[in-house]
């Protein structure tokens, strides 16, 4: 699958497909589709293989269109949006010290 072949309905159907959330880091995808391959590959599954082998397949074709999405996902480097997600603790920290700089009386 190539970029052009991606739209906001298929990568948001792919998504709900692998169990993610509205957020989710590279790691995030990766280990739900080790999940749900582990859960659903003929190999390994203790239902009807028929039905395995079609989940399997539907499985891997939605990480294959998340994986292109991320690869060809823009991401920003302006100062607010880097700073809206950054996690919480690295947020207060820089706000702390923004608001009252790198003195030691406050370590």
């Amino acid at each position: 699958m190539d970029i052009d072949g991606l739209d906001s309905k298929l990568v948001l159907e792919a998504s709900k497909v692998l169990g993610l959330g509205e957020y989710a880091s590279i790691d995030d995808i990766k280990k739900k589709y080790r999940e749900l391959m582990k859960r659903w590959h003929p190999d390994s599954c203790k239902d009807d293989i028929a039905k395995c082998k079609e989940r399997a397949a539907e499985i891997a074709h939605a990480y294959e269109v998340v994986m292109v999405y991320c690869e060809h996902y823009r991401y920003s480097f302006n100062e607010k949006d880097i700073t809206d997600n950054l996690p919480m603790g690295a947020k207060l920290r820089e706000k702390w010290e923004k608001q009252f700089g790198n003195d030691p009386m406050w370590s």
